[in-house]
């Protein structure tokens, strides 16, 4: 996984679906995500027994958001079977009263409002799952009739009059649940866990913020509306830092990127690593040196929308300057802006060095200030040969943190020599494609020069600023 040592590069991965937004693969496009999608609808009508099934969950689906979303802690235990696992159990009040009304929660802000919040159940051909042997024990001496291992769809939607007053299209989340029958009544089992053969060795899927305890939602005004801080206890000083960085924040990408796009953000600051990774997506000690990541649930091409975005700051955050922090949130914030102009293979020299570019932009008097390890291998004769590839990004090392530093000066080199708007419009042509023929060419046909001579150009630039 690629990380990068907080104190020395000061902000962070970039993480989608798991993976780092540089080395995925290839998005799908609207149309093709579409077939793809329609592909695991079944056509095939539902048996009556099928249909059963289907509407009797249904119908607690429909509870179960309606007491989730509530905070009825209450109704929630009446809709939980009893063989139901401790841990799934505490997960589903953790939700709940994060929902809740209750007194003040501290200044870190209030009770998370939703749009919408919605279970459903979800299209699938693939086999159906079997409960494991002591679940399935369990119910049988409870009387149950049947049970059913089923994916679900939860549709959440951040928004409202209240907290946070941040606006965003919903967000589908989809996990593997189990339900039990009694009589005509559905009670909810558990999730993947309770299944026979389920592998522990699997990706971490996408969650919800209330997935953790003491969520509280606090909102700044930026120039594009509302934008929001979720957090977490313990998280009190990043998010006062944080509210009071957003707007000056989302105004320097504003200068830098223009205003196509939507210039207000939602941010979640953690305070745990178990909170940071199961939010990014990634597997705990992938990230523990990642300053933040910017993660989203999906891109929407054919509306021109990124939905479920967010920044996610590292329980790291707390401990930096508001100076060094401020970097960090301009530098995910770049992320944000150009996500929908950056194709998932574009080289992180790119994504990674223009985001820094500007998140570091006036904070250095000295070269060296911002790029020590860099200059050092600079005065020592080993000045870089090439643009770093992707590979010499993944791990937290020195070599990581030359190519991290490299990527930075290149823009830097960009900006200083042709000017930022030209050096916009080389991030924007470069980074439509991860081919390295395209990327050639956009090179040429916005800088004038191939890459063989801007590396030369751009060596010569290094040269000079690291004396």
């Amino acid at each position: 996984m690629r990380t990068r040592r907080a104190t020395a590069a000061l902000a962070a991965v970039v993480v989608s679906a798991g993976l780092l937004t540089a080395c995925s693969n290839d998005e799908p496009s609207a149309d093709e995500a579409a077939a793809a999608s329609s592909a695991t609808i079944s056509t095939t009508p539902l048996n009556a027994f099928e249909q059963q099934r289907s509407d009797g969950v249904s119908a607690l689906l429909e509870q179960l958001s309606s007491a989730l979303h509530t905070g009825d802690h209450e109704g929630l235990d009446a809709l939980i079977d009893a063989a139901a696992p401790a841990d799934f159990r505490d997960r589903m009040h953790t939700a709940a009263t994060a929902f809740a009304e209750r007194e003040n929660r501290d200044h870190r802000g209030g009770r998370l409002h939703l749009t919408t919040f919605s279970y459903r159940v979800a299209p699938t051909t693939d086999p159906e799952q079997q409960l494991s042997s002591d679940i399935a024990s369990k119910l049988e001496e409870s009387g149950s009739s049947d049970s059913w291992v089923t994916p679900v769809e939860l549709s959440y939607a951040l928004g409202g009059a209240s907290l946070p007053g941040l606006h965003e299209p919903p967000v589908t989340l989809t996990e593997t649940m189990a339900f039990a029958r009694y009589g005509d009544d559905w009670k909810v089992l558990g999730d993947a866990s309770v299944a026979e053969s389920v592998s522990a060795d699997h990706d971490p899927v996408e969650i919800g913020p209330w997935e953790f305890d003491g969520l509280a939602a606090a909102d700044a005004k930026t120039a594009g509306g509302t934008s929001t801080v979720l957090s977490y206890p313990g998280t009190e000083k990043t998010v006062d830092r944080v509210r009071k960085i957003l707007p000056g924040a989302v105004d320097a990408v504003d200068h830098f990127w223009g205003r196509d796009w939507p210039r207000r953000v939602a941010v979640v600051a953690t305070a745990d690593p178990a909170e940071f990774a199961a939010l990014t997506r990634t597997k705990a000690g992938d990230t523990d040196s990642a300053a933040a990541a910017t993660v989203f649930s999906q891109i929407d091409r054919r509306g021109g929308k990124v939905i479920g975005q967010r920044i996610v700051l590292s329980p790291g955050a707390a401990d930096m300057t508001e100076a060094a922090l401020r970097v960090v949130v301009e530098h995910e914030m770049v992320h944000v802006a150009a996500r929908m102009a950056t194709a998932e293979n574009a080289p992180m020299w790119l994504t990674e060095g223009v985001p820094e570019y500007l998140g570091r932009k006036g904070t250095y008097r000295e070269f060296s200030d911002a790029a020590p390890d860099l200059a050092a291998a600079v005065v020592g004769r080993n000045v870089p040969k090439e643009l770093p590839s992707d590979d010499e990004f993944a791990v937290d090392s020195e070599q990581a943190r030359v190519a991290y530093q490299s990527a930075w000066s290149f823009a830097a080199f960009v900006a200083d020599e042709y000017g930022e708007q030209r050096l916009k419009r080389f991030y924007r042509a470069v980074a439509e494609t991860g081919e390295r023929a395209a990327a050639d060419a956009a090179m040429r046909s916005t800088l004038g020069e191939d890459r063989a001579a801007l590396v030369k150009l751009w060596q010569k630039w290094l040269e000079k600023r690291a004396r």
